[in-house]
C-alpha cells in the first residue's frame, strides 16, 4: 500500500511540474523569449586596399630623357631596398645589391652586385616597355631610375628631392666602373651621369 501511495505522489509531482512549464508558441506566434536574428547577408569581398597598404611611385627613365611614373603598393616600412626591388620587378632587370643601402644625413649609398644587369646586361627576352638598345642606355637608365626613385621616395614635400645625394660604389668600397663603356664614377662625389670619368 505504501508503494502505491509513493507511486501516486510521484505521478502527481510529475504532472504538476508539466503544468508549470510554459506552452510552446503556436505556429505563426512569436515567443517572447525568442531573439530574432536576421539571416547573414552575403557580402562581396572588400574592394578597398587593406589599411596597412600604402602607395609609392617608381620613376623609370633618364634625367636627360625624362621619367615615366609607376605607382606600386607595399606593406610595412618603406626602405631603399624595397624601391630598388620594385624597379627590378617592374622592368625585369636584375638589380641585386652587394650590400644593404647605407643611409646617412646627406644621402644614400648604393652598392650594386656584379650579378646585376648593370654588369651583365638586360634579360633575354626583354619586356617591350623597358627594352634597352645598348649597354649605355641600360646603364644610364638603371642609375638614373634608382637615383630619382630614392630621391622622390625619401624627400618629403616641400623639400627638393635633388638635395638627397645618391652615391654608387661596388664591393670593397670601390668606385663604380663599367669597363664595357669605359666609364667610372668616384666614390667621393654624388652620382650624376654627366660626371662620369672616362677610363
Amino acid at each position: 500500500m505504501k508503494k502505491l501511495i509513493f507511486l501516486f505522489a510521484l505521478l502527481l509531482c510529475a504532472t504538476l511540474a508539466g503544468c508549470n512549464q510554459s506552452e510552446a508558441p503556436h505556429q505563426g506566434e512569436a515567443s517572447s523569449d525568442a531573439v530574432s536574428t536576421p539571416p547573414a547577408a552575403e557580402s562581396d569581398p572588400p574592394t578597398t586596399a587593406p589599411a596597412d597598404e600604402q602607395t609609392v611611385t617608381l620613376y623609370i627613365g633618364t634625367k636627360a630623357g625624362g621619367f615615366a611614373e609607376y605607382p606600386i603598393t607595399y606593406e610595412g616600412e618603406l626602405t631603399p631596398e624595397l624601391l630598388i626591388q620594385g624597379i627590378a620587378d617592374l622592368t625585369g632587370w636584375d638589380l641585386t645589391l652587394a650590400e644593404p643601402v647605407i643611409s646617412s644625413k646627406g644621402g644614400m649609398s648604393v652598392c650594386l652586385s656584379s650579378e646585376s644587369a648593370l654588369f651583365t646586361g638586360p634579360p633575354d627576352p626583354q619586356k617591350d616597355e623597358f627594352h634597352m638598345y645598348d649597354a649605355e642606355q641600360l646603364a644610364e637608365t638603371i642609375l638614373d631610375s634608382i637615383q630619382k626613385t630614392l630621391q622622390k621616395g625619401f624627400v618629403l614635400e616641400p623639400g627638393d628631392p635633388d638635395m638627397l645625394d645618391i652615391w654608387y660604389y661596388t664591393a670593397g668600397d670601390q668606385p663604380l666602373k663599367l669597363p664595357n663603356l669605359g666609364l667610372s664614377w668616384p666614390v667621393d662625389q654624388p652620382y650624376q651621369w654627366e660626371s662620369a670619368i672616362i677610363v
